[in-house]
């Protein structure tokens, strides 16, 4: 394939993908995690803070918002199940972005070495600081859940 057909195959990859998560309630998204460790979480906030200074570059990576108006930017509740919505709205992300590198694998079989590589370093560049990013977001509401449910909030 030569890098105009790889780069629309990527692109439908991504649109398929989309569709299919975007498809999907948020009860198949919401995990119900067994940690209850506020320590723990906290760990996972800190890791991508002191890592990957994620505070400082997050806010400027726009966002995808769905056809209900779900923003991430603004934080609208501290209701119980406004976050579990919101923790379940980054699984989706998380698991968009993981599936749309999933396609790499089919640019080294398909492509040139030269194009494949070039255009994995182009979706690992676009997809994997939105993973951070929901991973981080996932820490500090977890972190929130807990805090509430022990009532230690308010």
């Amino acid at each position: 394939m030569n890098f105009w057909i790889s780069l629309f195959v990527i692109l439908v990859w991504h649109f398929v993908v989309f569709i299919y998560i975007t498809r999907r309630g948020y009860k198949f998204f919401y995990r119900n995690n067994k940690i209850k460790d506020i320590k723990v979480f906290q760990k996972r906030e800190k890791f991508y803070e002191n890592i990957f200074k994620i505070k400082f570059w997050k806010d400027k990576i726009p966002q995808y918002i769905g056809k209900n108006g779900f923003s991430k930017k603004n934080f609208k509740s501290f209701n119980f199940s406004y976050l579990k919505e919101f923790i379940a709205e980054t699984y989706r992300g998380e698991i968009y972005h993981a599936e749309c590198c999933m396609i790499i694998p089919l640019l080294f079989f398909a492509s040139s070495l030269n194009i494949a590589i070039c255009l994995s370093i182009f979706i690992i560049f676009i997809n994997l600081p939105c993973i951070f990013i929901q991973r981080y977001n996932r820490a500090r509401l977890r972190k929130l859940l807990i805090k509430i449910e022990k009532n230690e909030f308010f």
